[in-house]
């Protein structure tokens, strides 16, 4: 029979404890042999360490796969409890490695079983390739790779394992090149033990790896370059190397096969493996014949070890090139060149060769190519039809004997009875006189018996069934309901969990037969308490005596509180699965673990409680069928649900507490509200289900007015209503269906939108539920965690769908603030909250923007246009969309309380909370254009001006230019310039102002008032000048090339600049008396003429026209950087040189510029650059006829004839 999903994941949670339990055992055992000081003998010693060896190669697949799956279930704590053992064991196993001073038989053995285990290292802690095949897998069920670690843990990462593993590799490859480990400098060991002192179990394995790999790589940074001509050149002096100590064949054996495959089965290792076999290939161990015929080497190998580890290395190598990658890492060179060169086998090379080619070649090739490789294959192994069709013949003689056997046994696990019960019995009769009266002895069956591997799951199994698992094959029957058999004091407890045999099942072979009949009399009495429990129930929701029925739900309510422990009858078990669904469901909501705690509890003790709970959300029994819902003042539910109100406060008045359950009336408040927001859940999971969408309406309707009645409403209770706002599925599904024109979708189309519109009409009911609490009087925290929900949902940080957002955002604002100063005060201490926990997110999340950030600008460069004030990245514009929403709403609040803005500004200015800044610049203007409409925008100004600080400078100029425009006709009042003066003086930092508080209104400033500002805009910041000027000519965009002039002169009414204005007035600025440096001055002048798309040749032209226009008729004197802005313009605007040669050159020789010395030098240096420009047609020559002789003459003198 199969069990309820319930019962079935909590066996494979229990399985999963037991089997963590299991590995960590056998880890600490691990770690037990291998701890020094087992025994005194150093013989003994090594024999036990071995073992411990042994068995840490054999757990740390299983474990690592334990670890990763507690992972993925979310149990971080679980992970932890095994993966420190387990990087423990993995220490142990290094010292004994590196730190072994024994140099006896035994200690080459367990050097041998190390090297091994730091292979199984490497394969665990490196990932499998892409393209691993499906048949490789098949024969490697518990093999475990980086790939099958999830993310998400914060200490066991897939990097922590990469460096493991690479450094282990690196020692691999020196073992190997090196025959042995060089000796590692103990102080170096030192202070890497001390440095790696992270905390992380990982880092005392990298403290003892990190010195042996570099001991290695230090060697081969002095080796030829791997895909150089010269990379078989290694000159390794042996000699003047110190050794900790040196491999033995096996060991060597051992190493050099476990390069060969880490570099098979993990492509990151591939080339540099195939490089390290090359280079001890090409520079192979030696032996030294000395005198009688005897051999000796630095390495203490004979010559038939040497001659073996030759012999091995040759081959891996010839293996490596055989394969594919050698051909796609470019390693197949050096492969190549040492077997060809080193040991003259180019022919078996050039095959293995040619065979890893042809292999990568078939990977991309087309399907002619690949049917003839097939085709190839076929015939080159049909000579293997022979052995196959005999394997075949023996499996089927195995079959054939397996079946005789369990013939010969009977009853047992061969035979596959009828599913007819009758049949059964009737087979099981017949073949009662073939059953032997006692069992056969079989050499067959025993011989398979021990062929059958003991695995990690059948001890788990034979754990979980108390044993009865491994006598499955002794043809009895069995029950696999096992774990009951085990029981646990506590799952959370921290020390060594201990497990014992249930009692009950150890009582059960003890009982009397008195013992018996008592527990049959109290199950019975169980069973027809319950029985006439949901006959009260029945008959009360079918009366229509509203008297009658309120009595009748009271004693039910009352015998549920009394009958503890009772399971409910069967009209209600499906009321009671409804409940552990809801229980289930809620996890994902209520984030208090005492409260889910709680709500297991009351449904594991008493049951009858939750089922009578949750009565209404099923549609086991027609719920209120002769009462109606809004005359019923109270149902069972809410009797129910008084009941354990009365229960606490007698409690509570006693000074008595129920250990098993705390709480009642709130815990049963949670599971009824859950119990209704899983029926709306599953309506708007199957909305063509009319059943479940008439239960989830009715059920709904009747929540308001039950918890209306009741005492108060707990904060975990209005969590779990407004789970009922988000409708985003219902209507992805909705939209989805109506985008399809087919006739088949008419009828889904419509029960979708009906569905989506009866959840809205249940999220608007929630919304109801939650407004009527944010009113409650009598309790005010109650009232503030309403309040505090009901700012959640209008902020955006709950679950809930946009159409809901919106909705609860007007609750709060329109409904909710207005009613009273404290629920005013409470929204403002809500909002104020939901602002920190984003100013919290966005700090926390201020690296991961960053570097997207800098990402995407790399990708995209400097040609990239886009306003300062838009995301610049994936993560940027997701963090700046869950800011905005509780930005929005705390702008609402600060229009009804601008002292609000003092706090908005503070947390959006808080170091690493770029992203909340930015939202509210971007949102800015709806705050300002609000406030100034409300308060008067010169007085807003001012006050929010008082409260902020330098810090917040930047929102506060921002702030003031999205207000400026608020007055009739989008126009600058004056009492708001007046204002920008004071926020400008009252800014000033040691006697210097801010221009910058001015740029907002720079554009309604009159003209002759901006020219005594222009010193203020040069000394400032480079970003501040380039605003003003553009601010300036906001409003004059047809009038840019004009320099205007005064209508009245007494009355001057121009306001803002134009940028021939511009231009014309810096030329005119009188530096020196403004106390403005002579650099600066020139400065500003180029950063204008740098700005070509701004200041193009046509405002150029105009300005040096203006400048001119005015020097030839006498009134005004050219200014001192005229020439220079001419020469510049001469570099930069090549349009204007034809104007400048033929109109400005000769105007100002009309004008007598040469009686100036300075502006006569500029004049001379400007004919000069113009004047070869001949062949192009244009040429200051005529201007230079044009000079006075004198004049003439001095120029010919300075730059010749």
């Amino acid at each position: 029979q199969r069990q309820p999903p319930v019962q079935l994941k909590r066996r494979q949670a229990k399985r999963m404890q037991r089997e963590g339990e299991v590995l960590r055992y056998w880890v600490k055992a691990s770690i037990a042999c291998l701890t020094p000081g087992v025994f005194t003998a150093e013989a003994s010693e090594m024999t036990v360490a071995s073992r411990g060896v042994i068995a840490a190669s054999a757990s740390i697949r299983p474990s690592l796969k334990h670890i990763a799956q507690r992972i993925r279930d979310a149990d971080d704590r679980g992970a932890n409890k095994i993966f420190a053992p387990v990087m423990q064991m993995v220490e142990g196993v290094l010292k004994k490695l590196f730190f072994s001073t024994y140099e006896a038989k035994q200690g080459d053995n367990l050097r041998s079983s190390c090297i091994k285990f730091l292979e199984i290292v490497c394969l665990c802690c490196s990932g499998k390739p892409q393209d691993s095949s499906s048949r490789r897998k098949e024969h490697t069920p518990d093999d475990f790779s980086l790939k099958d670690l999830p993310a998400g843990h914060p200490i066991i990462t897939r990097e922590a394992l990469e460096s493991i593993a690479d450094y282990a590799f690196s020692t691999l490859r020196g073992l190997t090149v090196l025959g042995g480990q060089v000796k590692i400098d103990r102080n170096l060991l030192s202070d890497m033990l001390v440095g790696e002192a992270t905390g992380l179990p990982t880092a005392p394995v990298l403290s003892i790896l990190k010195p042996a790999a570099l001991a290695y790589l230090e060697i081969e940074s002095n080796l030829p370059f791997s895909d150089g001509d010269n990379a078989l050149d290694i000159n390794i002096d042996r000699a003047s190397l110190e050794y900790d100590f040196f491999l033995s064949q096996k060991s060597y054996a051992l190493t050099v096969n476990a390069i060969a495959v880490l570099a098979v089965n993990r492509p990151l290792f591939f080339k540099s493996g195939a490089v390290c076999l090359s280079r001890r290939c090409a520079d192979p161990p030696l032996y030294i014949e000395q005198d009688e015929g005897t051999y000796n080497n630095s390495n203490n190998l004979s010559k038939s070890a040497v001659l073996a580890v030759r012999s091995h290395v040759k081959s891996s190598c010839l293996t490596l090139l055989r394969n594919a990658l050698s051909v796609q890492t470019k390693s197949s060179a050096i492969l190549h060149k040492v077997l060809a060169e080193k040991y003259n086998m180019k022919i078996q090379a050039d095959k293995a060769l040619g065979m890893a080619e042809t292999t990568v070649k078939l990977k991309t090739a087309g399907r002619a190519a690949r049917n003839q490789a097939k085709i190839h294959y076929e015939w080159d192994t049909s000579a293997a039809d022979e052995r196959t069709s005999k394997r075949k013949r023996e499996t089927d003689d195995a079959l054939a004997k397996m079946r005789t056997a369990k013939v010969a046994r009977g009853l047992g696990n061969g035979i596959q009875l009828p599913t007819s019960t009758v049949d059964a019995i009737e087979l099981v009769i017949e073949n009662m006189k073939n059953i032997p009266s006692k069992r056969p002895s079989d050499t067959a069956i025993s011989a398979s018996k021990k062929k059958t591997p003991f695995t990690l799951d059948i001890l788990i199994d034979a754990i979980m069934t108390n044993g009865a698992s491994l006598i499955q094959e002794e043809g009895r029957w069995y029950s696999r309901d096992g774990g009951s058999a085990w029981s646990t004091p506590s799952l959370e407890n921290e020390g060594e969990r201990k497990y014992e045999l249930n009692a009950n099942l150890l009582d059960s072979g003890k009982s009397t037969e008195a013992e018996k009949k008592k527990k049959m009399f109290d199950s019975q009495c169980q069973t027809a308490a319950s029985e006439a429990l949901g006959r009260i129930i029945v008959n009360s929701l079918s009366s229509r005596n509203t008297e009658l029925s309120e009595f009748a739900n009271s004693v039910a309510a009352r015998l549920c509180w009394t009958l503890k422990g009772v399971p409910p009858a069967e009209s209600l078990n499906p009321a009671q699965d409804m409940v552990l669904d809801s229980i289930k469901s809620s996890k994902t909501r209520i984030k208090d673990e005492n409260k889910l705690a709680a709500m297991d509890k009351l449904a594991t003790s008493f049951p009858l409680v939750t089922s009578c709970l949750s009565l209404s959300s099923t549609p086991a029994i027609s719920y209120g069928m002769g009462t109606s819902i809004a005359n019923a003042t109270s149902s069972l539910s809410n009797a129910i649900i008084n009941e354990a109100y009365a229960q606490d406060v007698c409690h509570d008045k006693n000074g008595e507490t129920d250990q098993e359950i705390v709480q009642k009336y709130e815990t049963s408040l949670d599971i009824f509200i859950s119990s209704v927001v899983h029926a709306s859940e599953r309506s708007n999971d199957k909305p063509s289900d009319a059943e479940r969408k008439s239960v989830a309406t009715n059920t709904t309707n009747s929540m308001q007015h039950e918890l209306g009645i009741l005492p108060y409403l707990s904060s975990s209770a209005l969590t779990l209503v407004s789970g009922m706002c988000d409708l985003d599925d219902i209507t992805k599904k909705a939209a989805e269906v109506s985008r399809k024109n087919s006739q088949q979708t008419i009828a889904a189309s419509a029960a979708l939108n009906a569905a989506r519109q009866a959840a809205e009409k249940r999220a608007n009911i929630a919304l109801l539920v939650i407004r009527d609490a944010c009113f409650q009087r009598s309790n005010p925290q109650s009232r503030k965690g309403a309040i505090r929900i009901a700012v959640a949902l209008a902020a955006g940080q709950a679950n809930a769908s946009i159409s809901c957002e919106e909705k609860a955002l007007k609750l709060v604002i329109n409904m909710l603030y207005p009613r009273s100063q404290t629920i005013a005060d409470d929204v403002v201490e809500a909002a104020t909250a939901e602002l920190k926990t984003v100013a919290n997110f966005a700090q926390g999340n201020y690296n991961k923007i960053q570097k997207a950030n800098r990402e995407v600008k790399e990708k995209e460069g400097e040609t990239s246009h886009k306003s300062p004030l838009s995301p610049d990245s994936e993560e940027e514009k997701a963090a700046m969309d869950k800011a905005r929403k509780p930005i929005i709403l705390y702008m609402a609040l600060c229009i009804r309380r601008p002292n609000l803005i003092k706090t908005l500004f503070e947390l959006s200015s808080i170091e690493k909370a770029d992203v909340l800044s930015k939202t509210v610049k971007q949102n800015m203007s709806k705050l300002a254009r609000a406030t100034g409409t409300k308060h008067g925008a010169s007085d807003v100004a001012l006050m929010v001006a008082e409260t902020t600080t330098r810090k917040e400078t930047p929102l506060l100029l921002s702030f003031l230019e999205t207000l400026a425009p608020v007055g009739e006709k989008n126009m600058v009042s004056d009492d708001f310039i007046e204002a920008c003066y004071k926020i400008q003086e009252m800014k000033a930092e040691g006697g210097r102002k801010n221009p910058g508080f001015l740029i907002p209104v720079i554009f309604a400033i009159k003209r002759e008032d901006l020219v005594p500002k222009l010193p203020e805009f040069v000394v400032a910041d480079g970003d501040v000048f380039k605003a003003a000027l553009v601010k300036m000519a906001e409003r004059l965009g047809r009038q840019a090339l004009l320099f205007r002039d005064e209508p009245i002169e007494e009355e001057p009414s121009l306001k803002g600049m134009t940028h021939c204005e511009q231009l014309v007035f810096l030329h005119k600025l009188e530096f020196e008396a403004a106390g403005v440096k002579q650099k600066e001055y020139l400065d500003a002048i180029k950063m204008c003429l740098d700005n070509e798309e701004i200041f193009n040749d046509q405002v150029v032209l105009s300005a040096l026209d203006h400048m001119s226009g005015v020097f030839l008729t006498g009134t005004e004197s050219l200014p001192l950087a005229f020439m220079r802005t001419c020469i510049l313009v001469c570099a930069k605007h090549e349009s204007l040189h034809n104007w400048i040669c033929h109109t400005l050159l000769p105007r100002l020789v009309d004008g007598k510029l040469y009686e100036e010395s300075r502006l006569w030098a500029g004049w001379m240096r400007c004919a000069k650059m113009l004047e070869n420009h001949a062949d192009t047609g244009v040429s200051s020559k005529e201007a230079i006829d044009k000079l006075p002789p004198e004049q003439l003459a001095m120029y010919k003198a300075r730059y010749g004839s």
